[in-house]
C-alpha cells in the first residue's frame, strides 16, 4: 500500500497524524486521522460511505476541512498517481520540519 502522512494539527490546536493511501491488495484509497495518542479521530472503515468501496481520494477533502485540517495538494495527488499506477510499498512523508 501507499502511504502519504503529514503531522499537523486540527482546528482546535491539537496534534493530529493524516495518512492517504492507496491499498493495492484491496484497490481502495483511504484516509485516517489519529491524535497523539494513536486513537482514530476519523478512519474510513467507520465511514459507511466511504468503507473499502471508496475509490475517489477527493471524497476525503470535506472531512479534513470539517476537522479543520488542512494536508498539501501534492498529498492528494500523489494518492490519486499512486492508484492509477496501482502502486504499492510506498511511503512518503509530507510534514514540514519548523
Amino acid at each position: 500500500m501507499s502511504q502519504h502522512i503529514i503531522r499537523t494539527v486540527d482546528g482546535s490546536g491539537i496534534a493530529v497524524t493524516v495518512t492517504l493511501g492507496y491499498d493495492r491488495p484491496l484497490d481502495f484509497v483511504f484516509c485516517t486521522v489519529m491524535n497523539a495518542q494513536n486513537e482514530a479521530i476519523y478512519t474510513n472503515l467507520d465511514d459507511d460511505d466511504a468503507g473499502t468501496h471508496q475509490q475517489d481520494i477527493d471524497y476525503y477533502r470535506p472531512i479534513l476541512a470539517r476537522l479543520g485540517i488542512e494536508v498539501p495538494e501534492a498529498m492528494f495527488a500523489e494518492v490519486e498517481s499512486d492508484q492509477a499506477n496501482v502502486v504499492g510499498n510506498r511511503f512518503v512523508d509530507h510534514t514540514v520540519s519548523r
